[in-house]
């Protein structure tokens, strides 16, 4: 990026952009903002009510631009494949594929150990890197119990031979909390994680995490005193703050972190964690963004239902100049 440019950059984000209430769903949960661009459409779910919504920005009747499928559980995050009608879903301890035409289950890929948490756990946040990798973690299912005790985060491996497919644990208990958001960026060779509350430090603390990545996107080291992993920014908690939640990247690789509890969605500088840009929300629970359309330039957010007007909603953002990083990216192989 030229001077020019970068400063062009700079001076769009002291500007703000159009924020609006897209779909008032009145839902309970919702996360996973996710767009497909093979099809125009963006997934994303609400976990309590075990339902994945569709929405179709080009649909030119209001019917036909919302739909929505229930799960057999609740769903923690859903990733593409290579089949746009089947999506790769995060249950309570299970990756399933969900076939959105019939509305069922058609198979299991990997389940974690029974050891590892099976009653009021539930997958959480993950995300299918640029290589086709699914990485994601575990929590528990009313973020009441924030002991760490069964708090996980995986890698979906795939063993040819046995024509199989595993969870293999990046990080354990010791390691993370409430893990949340991520994506990568490909060109640096790194990814981002939010882990959204963490009680073994002290004072507890939400942290975003900087992890060096092999070829595949996957973390090198996760110890925080590897040469591989780095800090990026750590927030204490606070009514006004709110907690690291569900990320993006934009073109120019900089982090758009919803803060749940923090009625913001902010715009982070990657190599110092400070505030770029800020989208203020009458919601105090944001929980997930992702950019989407055809030319990537909305940025889509989720909430969770506080009661307030358009919570529990799918809101947009749109600030001119600004585009999404790259769509979705699809997992492989999985069967």
């Amino acid at each position: 990026m030229t001077r020019k440019e970068r400063l062009m950059s700079q001076a769009r984000l002291s500007e703000q952009g159009k924020l609006e209430l897209v779909l008032d769903l009145n839902g309970d949960l919702l996360e996973g903002p996710t767009w497909d661009e093979r099809i125009r459409k963006l997934h994303f779910i609400d976990i309590d009510k075990q339902l994945i919504h569709t929405y179709d920005p080009h649909a030119e009747s209001e019917h036909g631009r919302h739909s929505e499928v229930k799960l057999p559980e609740p769903v923690g995050n859903i990733g593409l494949t290579e089949d746009p009608n089947i999506l790769l879903a995060a249950l309570r301890r299970s990756l399933v594929l969900f076939d959105l035409t019939k509305q069922k289950v058609v198979s299991e890929i990997a389940s974690v150990p029974e050891e590892h948490g099976v009653e009021d756990y539930r997958f959480n946040d993950g995300k299918i890197s640029p290589a086709g990798v699914f990485i994601g973690g575990r929590m528990h299912s009313t973020g009441a119990q924030l002991d760490g005790k069964h708090s996980h985060w995986y890698r979906l491996e795939w063993h040819k031979e046995q024509k199989k497919s595993c969870l293999v644990q990046l990080l354990g208990p010791d390691g993370v909390q409430l893990p949340n958001g991520l994506d990568w960026d490909d060109k640096k060779g790194v990814m981002y994680f939010n882990d959204s509350i963490n009680n073994h430090n002290e004072p507890p603390c939400s942290t975003m995490w900087e992890y060096k990545t092999d070829d595949m996107g996957i973390p090198l080291d996760t110890h925080p005193s590897s040469e591989h992993t780095r800090k990026v920014k750590s927030m204490g908690f606070n009514k006004e703050g709110g907690v690291l939640d569900g990320m993006c990247l934009d073109h120019e690789g900089r982090i758009w972190t919803a803060l749940c509890g923090g009625s913001a969605v902010v715009c982070l500088d990657p190599e110092t964690g400070n505030e770029l840009h800020r989208v203020s929300i009458p919601v105090s629970t944001p929980t997930a963004c992702a950019f989407a359309g055809a030319d990537m330039s909305v940025l889509y957010i989720t909430t969770i239902n506080d009661k307030s007007k358009g919570a529990g909603g799918l809101w947009s953002y749109h600030l001119p100049g600004l585009s999404g990083w790259s769509a979705a990216h699809i997992a492989k192989p999985l069967y």
